[in-house]
């Protein structure tokens, strides 16, 4: 029995008491672990930042021990014999040092800004010195920096140097904030190199600038976003003199300089040498449909069924079907119609998959398509070419049966077609001058020449806003889109298509819009020259271009009509083609 009740009580511990026990343990020293670390931390990020303050506490009594004129950083302005940057050491720590000084306008005797002025027109009152510490200690960082004022032993004075006022501006002419200014001066001692960020008036001031020549400032976009065009001063050289070159600053004067920036963007071009395009067209000279129900042909017109002069309500009718036999893209829809008050017509595009059955092509295929078009030019390139056919379907409405919507015309454009003009070399140029040649003629800021890929295309990336003109040798411009010259605009990516055929020295590119400055295709265009034997009519293109180019001369006695149903006509004389004539025409509904 004893032996038996000394084993029952010298069995030890169980695995689960020693569990718990080594949790409570990892528990209780974890936290004293975490404490120690933390504080072990505090301690080093006191440390550290005790040793900045009194770095800092020491260099600010220096700089006040300085000469008023020494309180400056090399290289900028104002200029001194303090380093911008430099690296100190203090208590095992390296520390970064950064100062920045710059010259304070006071507004106790004015402000010096662009409506305002200084009343003694010394806008260098009094310096500001910011000097900054930054570190790395025990993987952690940290910073501070400190602000002091030094003021001039008497009144503020502006011996020995200048201001430079810099204004930047945004493509929009208004003031561009954030843009980054710097200004170099290589030949004074010591030299000037420093950059300033524009403040929300656009302006830079650089205040207390040495007097001397030969200063050069490059004005770029603002730090971030999309990447800036770059502008400034250009040197002088024998191939160029330029219209910015470098200033001088004057003691006690003011210069003032004047920049306009924006953001870069891309233009993608495609040459093609020949282009071959189809049009589906009813006038209603009859009534010829897929489909129709309650609606009627009248004097060349579709409106809606009329008993007794009494219009119904409602009728439609569909169009079709619409089935090139090669396609490259859709184009434009053009409408010639009339809605009086209280009517209204809607145009829709279908497809057919089987007899009388039409199916509303959706809006992610054509935006808009299913609340249905009504305006004259409608521009349809989003919907699908894949589709072996497509109809057009009319709706016509009126809640006055006494009026109703009538159609004159319906068009759709689109293109079977295009042969690109591959490894064609041209040349591109931009309209900004940096100056002028001995010869007087200017030195543009772009100017390129390059060659067309295997498709006709060329990229040209990282343009800045600007009007460019394209060279291409022996052809002139048959058909363009856009306007001419290219107008890229800032940040906005652009593209072009160019049509280009034969050269000819005398030639008319009449380009037919209407008023909202859309192309109207199928507009009629006729040049003739009365008892001359030269008279032609061409249709206008999806870009609304009609062009002329065999059998003309430099005479002024050229007289042109252009009509299309819907538009009221024009009808210009003397007209004079002698180097070509490219020229808008504006249809009015």
């Amino acid at each position: 029995m004893l032996n038996t009740k000394y084993q029952k009580n010298s069995a030890g511990i169980s695995l689960i008491e020693v569990v718990v026990v080594s949790a409570l343990i990892l528990i209780i020293f974890g936290g004293l672990f975490a404490s120690f670390d933390f504080s072990l931390k505090l301690i080093a990020e006191s440390r550290a930042k005790l040793s900045a303050i009194s770095l800092a506490n020491e260099r600010m009594e220096y700089f006040r021990s300085l000469p008023y004129n020494d309180v400056g950083t090399l290289f900028d302005i104002p200029p001194g014999i303090i380093p911008q940057n430099s690296t100190t050491t203090l208590n095992g720590i390296e520390f970064s040092e950064r100062v920045k000084i710059d010259y304070v306008d006071d507004p106790g005797d004015g402000l010096m800004t662009a409506t305002t002025t200084d009343s003694n027109n010394i806008s260098s009152d009094y310096k500001r010195i910011r000097l900054e510490y930054k570190w790395n200690f025990s993987n952690q960082t940290g910073e501070i920096f400190m602000i002091s004022y030094i003021v001039p032993p008497s009144i503020e004075t502006d011996i020995g140097g200048g201001t430079v006022r810099i204004n930047v501006f945004g493509p929009d002419v208004l003031p561009l904030q954030g843009a980054s200014v710097r200004i170099v001066n290589n030949l004074l001692s010591p030299s000037i190199d420093t950059v300033r960020i524009s403040d929300v008036s656009g302006v830079v001031l650089f205040s207390g600038a040495p007097a001397g020549s030969e200063y050069e400032v490059t004005v770029t976009g603002p730090i971030g976003g999309n990447q800036y065009s770059t502008t400034g001063t250009v040197l002088p050289s024998v191939v160029n003199q330029p219209s910015s070159p470098p200033f001088s600053v004057v003691e006690a004067g003011i210069s003032t300089l004047n920049y306009q920036i924006g953001a870069l963007s891309d233009l993608a071009i495609v040459l093609n040498s020949s282009m071959s395009e189809g049009e589906f067209l009813d006038d209603f000279s009859i009534l010829v449909t897929a489909s129709s129900s309650d609606v009627e042909v009248s004097a060349g017109t579709l409106t809606l069924e009329n008993t007794l002069g009494v219009y119904d309500n409602s009728g439609f009718a569909y169009l079709g079907p619409i089935t090139p036999v090669t396609i490259d893209r859709w184009s434009t829809l053009r409408i010639a119609g009339d809605r009086p008050a209280n009517t209204d017509y809607r145009l829709r595009f279908y497809t057919s998959p089987s007899v009388a059955v039409y199916t509303l092509v959706p809006d992610s295929e054509l935006p808009g398509n299913s609340a249905g078009f009504s305006g004259t030019i409608v521009d349809i390139s989003a919907m699908d070419s894949s589709f072996p056919s497509v109809y057009l379907g009319i709706t016509l409405t009126t809640s006055d049966t006494a009026v109703a919507p009538v159609i004159d015309e319906v068009a759709v454009y689109y293109r079977e077609s295009a042969i690109p003009l591959s490894s064609y070399a041209f040349s591109v140029r931009g309209n900004k001058v940096l100056g002028t040649m001995n010869d007087s003629s200017p030195v543009y800021k772009f100017a390129s020449t390059t060659t067309s890929n295997g498709s006709g295309e060329v990229s040209f990336p990282d343009l800045e806003f600007d009007n460019y003109t394209f060279t291409f040798p022996g052809r002139n411009i048959t058909s363009l889109c856009r306007a001419y010259p290219i107008v890229q605009t800032a940040g906005v990516d652009g593209e072009a298509e160019f049509l280009l055929g034969g050269a000819a020295a005398d030639y008319l590119r009449a380009v037919v819009r209407d008023s909202s400055g859309r192309p109207v295709p199928g507009a009629s265009v006729r040049l003739r020259r009365a008892g001359f034997a030269y008279d032609e009519t061409r249709s206008t293109d999806t870009c609304g271009n009609a062009y002329f180019g065999t059998g003309l001369t430099t005479d002024p006695d050229y007289t042109l009509d252009i009509t299309a149903t819907g538009y009221t006509s024009i009808s210009l004389t003397n007209i004079f083609l002698g180097g070509g004539l490219v020229d808008d025409y504006v249809l009015t509904p």
